[in-house]
């Protein structure tokens, strides 16, 4: 089950998703190179250039579309209390616009209930356009979870 909602702002977007796996599970796909096989919505296939899992450390991806482009997205992890809580920035290279990006994860039953809460985005387009990419990021979370 997924919802999602965005503040009449449309500087913010909240997505709550289920996975059938254990809080440590969808936790550590966040914090692990492995993020490459799922992050990216569709045939977006995703280069992890730097991951230092760590509070103040930085993450950098490559998003290869279909088409070509490269679009960098990258950013640092504010909080990390595993298996609950993760934040981070978010910051497309392109736009140089930072997003702060806060999941938390709670075991519901044999599953994992994951909210995804992104502020500060720049316009109502700009939020439908990561509200359609998150949800096909999770739909590959959720096969790469299965896997």
């Amino acid at each position: 089950m997924t919802t999602a909602t965005a503040d009449a702002a449309a500087t913010e977007l909240v997505i709550t998703r289920s996975f059938d796996a254990t809080p440590e599970q969808v936790f550590d796909a966040w914090c692990s190179p492995k993020l490459a096989k799922w992050i990216g919505p569709g045939k977006v296939r995703a280069e992890v250039e730097m991951m230092e899992a760590r509070v103040g450390g930085r993450y950098r991806i490559k998003m290869n579309t279909p088409d070509g482009a490269t679009p960098m997205v990258g950013g640092v992890y504010r909080e990390i209390t595993r298996p609950t809580r993760l934040a981070f920035t978010w910051t497309w290279e392109h736009e140089k616009h930072e997003m702060l990006i806060t999941l938390s994860f709670r075991a519901v039953g044999k599953k994992t209930e994951m909210t995804l809460h992104q502020q500060n985005i720049a316009s109502a387009e700009r939020r439908d356009n990561h509200k359609q990419g998150w949800g096909g990021s999770f739909d590959k979370l959720a096969e790469f979870l299965a896997g």
